[in-house]
């Protein structure tokens, strides 16, 4: 942000450079908030328009829009993409006094959020367990976000997690310190009590200091200085251990010499389903965010009354409480203008131009938005300096510089008939597990940990009487080179789709017995690496950036082009839904006057400092 401002006097770029530092603090603090928001957050499953009919097609609360004739000419700020980032970005703007535009390609919101129903079942596209949204006083941002738009779902608490080892041996335990000190001993063996007793000691000041400033504060202007000191004390806390906070956790392995397997195992697996990464390569503030929160006495986690797309709907609403500000569906976004040196709206795929007097956000990954760019950059329209942001941003060459991306996904959903199986949760039933097939070959191997989760077991208002949903999915670890170039109406497509979808069944049939005897016709859909990339418009179907501790950072939200910012997981704070609402956060506070930010932070509610 200092390149973008180079004019700036000594004090100014002083006060950004404290911000800054704060900002890389913070980054692996809000990748965490609330981790197990990020554990189902992939860019999810799909709705699919060969799968569902459009009639069948919406979300709890949303009724797609004729929205033609509702498109402006101009408005302040366009935001491409309705993700939570995109959604989390307008809502605050709108909240102040902002016209804004959301555009969405879908013909529902919430990007890898959405939810859709079909045959009386509601379906999960993504994100399936959440914590921190439940309790008045949080640090989790997207629950700040809620507190400052005065928009909220109803939530539901529940505090059992399940998992199957490759030895077939299965647990539920309640998330918490209390049944976990089993778990290790009986599978753990000799010695596992106490080394993660010691490694949860060993992560205190660490834990601290990663919970201590919220990321609602944050901005990437001199600005900042005034809304970070808003919480002196938390912002020092955090700075004193900026370094140690920024460092891979395979530094404290090295240094405490960890040998139990099953610790470094089970840390390997709860790293991975945050951000893509083994323990190792994950960021201190993460890891002690994850372990303080995860085994904190009395944790609950929570679960959205009518499933995810109910935050989409909160969200929505507001951003339209304002009069004149809209979130538009099946709106294509074909091109960002760019005039004068600066970023001055956008052309629909119909030819439709909107024009943008304060801003264009693109919640869209930085492949997608190089394309949007592609017109202008070839007319040399753009400054240099944005082209070669762009280039950075796009490339997966690490001599360069750049940032690999993470695999894909394979989903199946569908609606199963219930009879004979319990109606509630339990530690013998649990409504989400993870099965674990080889901890030797690695946690990031293909097809060798699957994510399940019955939704119905927690709100039964998602299926019909008598019936469940189910949701099962491999967290990032699908090759797109395994799908990519395929036909999909071919006769190998349709196959390796119903060899995914054997092994997806057999994940979910270590808890539900004959789960596929038990789907109800018309109601089983398969999402390949080729469903994400076309429907979600994720290039090449990826999960996000493949961050690793020491080796990547993750861009800001201001761009060398005046006038266009970015939002979403390919920003910072990275991936999970906590991030992407922080990312959404901290664009809308960039482009907000220092007393706008200032009041928007008087309406949360954080925890009592300790």
């Amino acid at each position: 942000m200092d390149r973008q401002r180079r004019n700036a006097d000594s004090s100014a770029r002083i006060m950004k450079a404290l911000a800054s530092s704060a900002l890389s603090v913070i980054g692996a603090l809000i990748a965490v908030t609330q981790y197990c928001d990020a554990f189902s957050s992939p860019p999810s499953s799909f709705m699919a328009s060969s799968l569902i009919s459009k009639s069948q097609r919406r979300s709890a609360a949303w009724t797609v829009k004729a929205v033609k004739e509702e498109l402006p000419e101009e408005t302040e700020v366009i935001v491409i993409g309705s993700g939570l980032a995109g959604l989390s970005c307008a809502s605050l703007l709108s909240h102040c006094g902002v016209a804004t535009r959301v555009l969405e390609s879908h013909d529902t919101p919430g990007g890898a959020a959405h939810g859709w129903e079909r045959r009386g079942f509601h379906f999960e596209s993504g994100p399936s367990l959440y914590s921190g949204l439940s309790v008045d006083k949080s640090p989790n941002p997207l629950k700040g976000i809620f507190q400052i738009i005065g928009e909220e779902p109803e939530w539901i608490t529940y505090d059992r997690w399940g998992t199957v080892l490759p030895c077939g041996a299965k647990f539920a335990a309640k998330i918490g310190p209390e049944e976990f000190g089993d778990v290790l001993a009986e599978h753990g063996g000799p010695g596992a009590q106490e080394e993660f007793a010691a490694i949860m000691e060993r992560m205190k000041p660490l834990s601290n200091a990663a919970q201590a400033l919220t990321s609602l504060a944050l901005r990437e202007d001199a600005g900042a200085i005034v809304t970070l000191l808003r919480y002196p004390r938390e912002l020092l806390d955090t700075l004193s251990q900026g370094q140690a906070l920024n460092d891979p956790f395979s530094k404290i392995m090295e240094e405490m010499e960890l040998k139990n397997k099953f610790v470094i195992n089970w840390l390997d697996m709860l790293c991975f389903l945050l951000q893509g990464l083994p323990a190792a390569g994950t960021m201190n503030a993460v890891m002690a965010y994850m372990l303080a929160d995860w085994y904190r006495p009395g944790v609950t986690l929570d679960f959205p009354k009518g499933g995810s797309s109910a935050i989409v709907d909160a969200l929505v609403r507001g951003v339209e409480k304002n009069v004149g500000n809209k979130v538009h569906v099946n709106c294509h976004v074909e091109e960002i203008l760019v005039e004068n040196g600066r970023a001055s709206g956008v052309r629909l795929m119909d030819g439709t131009v909107i024009k943008a007097t304060k801003a264009v956000v693109s919640n869209a990954d930085p492949y997608v938005t190089n394309k949007l760019l592609a017109k202008a950059r070839a007319a040399k329209l753009t400054p240099p300096k944005l082209d070669e942001y762009m280039d950075q941003l796009v490339s997966q060459d690490l001599d360069e510089g750049g940032i690999p991306d993470l695999k894909s996904f394979i989903h199946i959903h569908a609606g199963i008939d219930a009879s004979g199986l319990p109606e509630v949760a339990s530690a013998d039933f649990p409504a989400q597990w993870a099965v674990v097939r080889d901890w030797d070959v690695g946690v990031e191997a293909p097809r060798n940990i699957v994510l399940c989760s019955m939704p119905s077991l927690i709100d039964d208002t998602l299926a019909p009487k008598g019936k469940h949903v189910l949701h099962a999915y491999v967290p990032a670890t699908e090759p797109y080179e395994w799908w990519e170039g395929l036909d999909r109406t071919s006769d190998e497509y349709l196959k390796k789709k119903e060899e995914a979808a054997d092994f997806l069944w057999s994940a979910i049939e270590e808890y539900v017995p004959n789960a596929r005897e038990r789907a109800i016709p018309g109601t089983v859909q398969i999402g390949t690496p080729l469903t994400h990339e076309r429907f979600l418009r994720r290039t090449r179907g990826a999960y996000g950036p493949r961050v690793e501790a020491g080796q990547h950072t993750l861009p800001g939200h201001m761009t060398p082009l005046d006038g266009l910012l970015f939002t979403g997981d390919y920003t910072f704070p990275g991936i999970g839904v906590p991030a992407t609402a922080a990312s959404g956060a901290i664009a809308a506070n960039n482009l907000v006057s220092v007393p706008q930010h200032w009041a928007m932070l008087n309406k949360i509610r954080l925890p009592d400092k300790k």
